[in-house]
């Protein structure tokens, strides 16, 4: 079967109705058709072009899924909803116009379109759902209008080509992975509407130089910025109460970061990588520090821990190669094991007398280290639960008075 011509008297194309038809090169739709069903034309891959006519209101599920050969459609102003996977791994596809009527665009709709350049979407639809240009890796600039409300999980995942987009201010929520890969991306302006960033947000955007974060986000998810090693400058709003695990990680050009009033955790290896970060604000809001919240920040010179944080986490400050002193406070009851694992100019330390607990290797390979001051007694001292290595050898521990601890 290589051409079919649909008679008028057909109103709907059913599921599957041609589906795998992979010698079909072309179809006539009469206007008498008003829904493409699910799968209908699905992996018709000898498909070039398809005339969809004025009269249809729905493309089903998968309608067009694998017609590789498509290298064009045109999506009347009738059509109302694009269903999920609709022109998925439609390979050949170069551009597509989403008409104003279309209020839904289905998950992973345009998923896999790897020719695909541009896209228009027209005022109308709501949410961009999940993947729905997942892979769309020539895909240059997107508009996303007003209308817009919500972009979704992996909407534009591995749009490597993808150099800038516009997000409008009606959007509230940005997905878990939306803009992930998309390596291209050197700016985004991210909306005051914006309430939610979701984990792996912009993850490996390698080119992304700066970035604001709106008041009203509360917390920045897991690896929402991770891998973005462009990244030069963040604004962090007062509003973020939390930095997820690996929120900044291998964010390695950033240089500096203030962490506002407000913020209650740094989550695990939330800066971890950040190499060339030479200094960090750390408000007293903050109760804990993750483990390797700042490993591998090579550059950074000195850190003031707050009142508040009771508990600094494995390996938080391993091999931060440049660290010379270090104060912990007196909330401080446990330091973990490797906590400063490598610190090897760090020349004074003070532990004050409500820390209970010293991990293994918390202070091992610091060769620079001669002296630990401690704001207790010896006994104290002696009480306090040690790992491993905790203290290396040669460190001599100098009690309340000054006297060295035996």
């Amino acid at each position: 079967l290589t051409g079919v011509t649909i008679p008028d008297s057909v109103t709907s194309i059913g599921d599957r109705a041609f589906s795998g038809c992979s010698a079909l090169t072309g179809v006539t739709i009469p206007d008498s058709v008003t829904s493409i069903g699910n799968s209908a034309f699905s992996s018709c891959s000898s498909l070039t072009s398809v005339n969809i006519p004025d009269s249809v209101t729905s493309i089903g599920n998968s309608a067009f899924y694998g017609c590789s050969g498509l290298t064009s459609v045109t999506i009347p102003d009738s059509v109302t909803s694009i269903g999920n996977g609709a022109f998925r791994n439609c390979s050949s596809l170069t551009s597509v116009t989403i008409p104003d009527s279309v209020t839904s665009i289905g998950n992973g709709a345009f998923e896999g379109c790897s020719s695909l350049t541009s896209v228009t979407i027209l005022n109308g639809v709501t949410s961009i759902g999940t993947q729905t240009f997942s892979g769309c890796s020539r895909l240059t600039s997107v508009t996303i209008p007003d209308s817009v409300t919500s972009i979704g999980s992996n909407a534009f995942y591995r749009c490597s080509s993808l150099a800038s987009v516009t997000i409008p201010n009606s959007v509230t929520s940005i997905g878990y992975g939306a803009f992930s890969g998309c390596s291209s991306l050197a700016s985004v302006n991210i909306p005051n509407g914006v309430t939610n960033i979701g984990g792996a947000a912009f993850y490996n955007c390698s080119s992304l130089t700066s970035v604001t974060i709106p008041e009203g986000v509360t917390s920045i998810e897991v690896g929402a910025f991770e891998g973005c090693s462009s990244l030069t400058s963040v604004t962090i709003p007062n509003s973020v109460t939390s930095i997820g695990r690996s929120a900044f990680s291998t964010c390695s050009a950033l240089t500096s970061v203030t962490i506002p009033n407000g913020v209650t955790s740094i989550g695990t290896s939330a800066f971890t990588g950040c190499h060339r970060l030479t200094s960090v604000t750390i408000p007293d809001s903050v109760t804990s520090i993750g483990d390797r919240a700042f490993q591998y920040c090579f550059a950074l010179t000195s850190v003031t821990i707050p009142s508040g944080v009771t508990s600094i986490g494995f390996a938080a400050f391993s091999d931060c190669s440049r660290l010379t002193s270090v104060t912990i406070p007196d909330s401080v009851t446990s330091i973990g094991g490797s906590a400063f694992y490598g610190c090897y100019r760090l020349t004074s330390v003070t532990i004050p007398d409500s820390v209970t607990s010293i991990g293994g290797s918390a202070f091992y390979g610091c060769t620079s280290l001669t002296t630990i001051n401690f704001t207790g007694t010896q006994e104290q001292w002696n009480a306090i639960t040690k790992g491993t290595n905790a203290i290396p050898s040669g460190v001599t521990v100098y009690d309340k008075d000054g006297n060295p601890i035996t």
